[in-house]
């Protein structure tokens, strides 16, 4: 039914009306769900003391009156809501975005558009907040998640998320994985106002008013739920009940309260392969040995305790006396107690043995007091994590030693995190096959780009093919085949992120690192990384084209050395002719065998420079010609390199999924 039903069956796609033969499976439907309240009676009483001791409520009416008489102040140092907080902030910092990933080359653009979709309806569905609500959820009352619902919007069906309240979830008892997926059911019961049930049913008014008259009492999660049928001042109320189950190795859901079925059908939501499944997604903090689901308020409460306890004892102790009077004095006791506790208290006497006071005994048992209290602080401090994670201690440390040390605390709740991000894998992958199922019309999605930028494109739009002229679907989302994963955030340090920094650190030590080698280990988004790849490739490209004035200025000089040869040659060739005719007549003034041997030396070594000029300038020309082919190979060897590894994670993922079936089937 796509209405929203107050909470109830949203996404629950087009209700069947109850047949006349259903009661058979009514009954079994409220068996199941009272097996719930009588086998998980314990696990449903922690979750109710678990989310007291989080809100302060760590002290019963009982309690407060005992301390009372004995004039011992009621303390509370709520320690469990602030070590739960900083989880919730460790999980914030934890950046988990849906990310699609290609089976296969040719869905590479597919697999950036089933991305921007997947994060375009995080963003409408305020994802962070209701993301951050299960993760507290999760850690208070040791399970938590959301329900897929579809309410009909402007343009078709829209798909979103609600939190589901823990207190209202109840599952199948015998189930024992975490994420509830050996569960044969599971689903919500909450009290709803007889008019407003009337409201979502209106074809079931009459049954139930008349089921008004009917119920048994029972026992449920939240402290005032007490029966199916409630009255009093604030009207009359009914329990409804939201149940999904499996039959017939499909998932069923129905709607009923204790007296009738209002709505049933089979699940509209399915997975990737086409089954269906529970439209409410869970996950568990830990499971002990009973089965039981429990948070990290069972390991602290503890020690909670007892600082509120030893704080008050020494609270106690710090604001009374004991003393020792003799007995028969007539002396009044209640007014020397009285005086002894004041500041300025003022204690009168008879006779010569004035009253004695026991402070020496009193400080010991302060000491003893204040030296459990410290052990107990540090107990819960400790717990989880290290307070390296919120930043204590570690303000002499490096970035580097700051980093290992939060390390080893996240390693401390490496159960949980594991439990939390796995079901935020389910989560979006139920979102993507949902979306592929019911956004079957014309959608524009909103992305934001790195600058901030809004950029819009359309799915499922209608447009005609340049080829054929035939209509044909753009970016159709039913017809995208692709993986979702998980894009994890840069808090986490991996092998990667040490490999990064330290070409980091030999660059700038002047180091010849590849400046490509370093932007692929950079920790920056696939686009940003994409981005400066292409700015690197184009800047070496035109840095390997010919400069034409640095040309121009190698020919010139070769054609002046080569004038200036010629012209030396041509002046040693006038000198010899002219010694020549100065020996046949008279004896003339003229250079020396040595000055035109140096002379001819000279002119082959400036010939020879030449040369040399005029093979460099040929080199430069070759190397030349040869860069556009050298680039090309390298981009290439680039193309190349990226399709092995792009089969090496399809190697690795396959193999993955193929250990994960093993996995479940064993």
């Amino acid at each position: 039914m796509l209405a929203n039903h107050s909470g109830y069956a949203q996404g629950s796609g087009p209700a069947q009306a109850p047949a006349a033969s259903t009661g058979d499976a009514h009954a079994t439907r409220k068996k199941e769900y009272l097996a719930y309240l009588e086998q998980k009676n314990e696990e449903i009483k922690e979750q109710q003391e678990a989310r007291r001791y989080y809100h302060g409520a760590q002290l019963t009416d009982e309690q407060i009156k005992k301390l009372r008489q004995r004039r011992q102040p009621p303390v509370i140092y709520n320690r469990i809501g602030r070590k739960i907080n900083a989880v919730v902030g460790l999980l914030e910092r934890q950046r988990q975005d849906p990310r699609g990933f290609p089976r296969t080359p040719k869905h590479e653009e597919g697999a950036e558009i089933a991305t921007a979709v997947l994060r375009f309806v995080c963003d409408e569905q305020e994802w962070p907040t209701k993301s951050s609500v299960s993760g507290m959820n999760g850690a208070v009352d040791g399970l938590a998640g959301v329900e897929i619902t579809l309410v009909q919007g402007r343009d078709g069906v829209d798909v979103g998320l609600q939190d589901v309240d823990p207190s209202s979830f109840f599952y199948d008892p015998r189930s024992l994985k975490w994420d509830f997926s050996d569960a044969r059911y599971m689903g919500v019961g909450k009290w709803s106002d007889i008019d407003a049930a009337i409201e979502m049913f209106p074809d079931s008014e009459q049954a139930l008013r008349e089921s008004l008259q009917s119920g048994s009492d029972l026992t449920s999660n939240p402290d005032t739920d007490n029966k199916w049928i409630s009255t009093g001042d604030k009207g009359t109320r009914v329990r409804i009940i939201d149940h999904w189950f499996i039959k017939g190795g499909n998932w069923h859901y129905c709607i009923y309260t204790g007296a009738v079925t209002l709505a049933e059908g089979i699940s509209p939501f399915k997975d990737e392969k086409g089954r269906t499944i529970c439209k409410y997604i869970m996950y568990s903090a830990n499971i002990d040995h009973e089965g039981d689901r429990y948070g990290f308020v069972r390991n602290m409460r503890s020690s909670q305790d007892e600082i509120n306890q030893r704080r008050s004892k020494g609270l106690h102790v710090l604001n009374s006396r004991r003393m020792i009077i003799q007995k028969g004095t007539g002396e009044d006791t209640e007014k020397l107690r009285r005086e002894a506790a004041r500041p300025d208290g003022v204690i009168e006497y008879v006779g010569d043995n004035p009253p004695s006071f026991d402070d020496g005994a009193k400080g010991q048992e302060l000491q003893g007091q204040l030296a459990f209290l410290e052990d107990a602080k540090n107990e819960i401090e400790n717990y989880g994590f290290n307070p390296a994670l919120i930043g204590q201690g570690v303000d002499k440390m490096s970035g580097r030693a700051m980093q290992i040390q939060q390390q080893a605390g996240i390693a401390e709740l490496g159960p949980y995190l594991l439990a939390f991000r796995g079901w935020k894998l389910r989560v979006y992958r139920a979102l993507w096959n949902a979306v592929q199922e019911f956004w079957t019309g014309e959608k524009w999605i909103r992305v934001t780009d790195d600058e901030g930028l809004a950029q819009f494109f359309a799915v499922n739009q209608l447009a005609v093919d340049p080829m054929t002229g035939q209509p044909t679907l753009v970016n159709a989302l039913g017809a995208l085949d692709v993986d979702i994963i998980i894009d994890e955030g840069p808090d986490t340090i991996n092998m990667q992120q040490d490999a990064y920094d330290t070409l980091s650190i030999m660059a700038t030590k002047g180091q010849n690192v590849p400046p490509q080698l370093l932007i692929e280990l950079s920790p920056l988004q696939g686009k940003v990384k994409k981005r400066a790849m292409d700015i690197l490739n184009e800047a070496q490209q035109q840095a390997a084209q010919p400069n034409p004035l640095a040309m121009a200025g190698a020919e010139a000089e070769v054609a002046d050395k080569r004038a200036s040869a010629m012209l030396k040659e041509a002046q040693a060739q006038k000198a010899l002719a002219d010694a020549g005719a100065a020996g046949m007549g008279q004896p003339q003034q003229g250079p020396s065998e040595i000055e035109i041997a140096t002379a001819l030396a000279d002119l082959r070594n400036k010939n020879a420079a030449t040369d040399k000029t005029v093979a460099e300038t040929d080199k430069i020309r070759t190397e030349t010609s040869l860069k556009p082919v050298e680039v090309r190979n390298s981009q290439i060897e680039a193309e190349r390199s990226r399709d092995e590894r792009f089969a090496f994670k399809q190697a690795d993922m396959t193999q993955r999924r193929e250990m994960s079936r093993q996995n479940a089937g064993a």
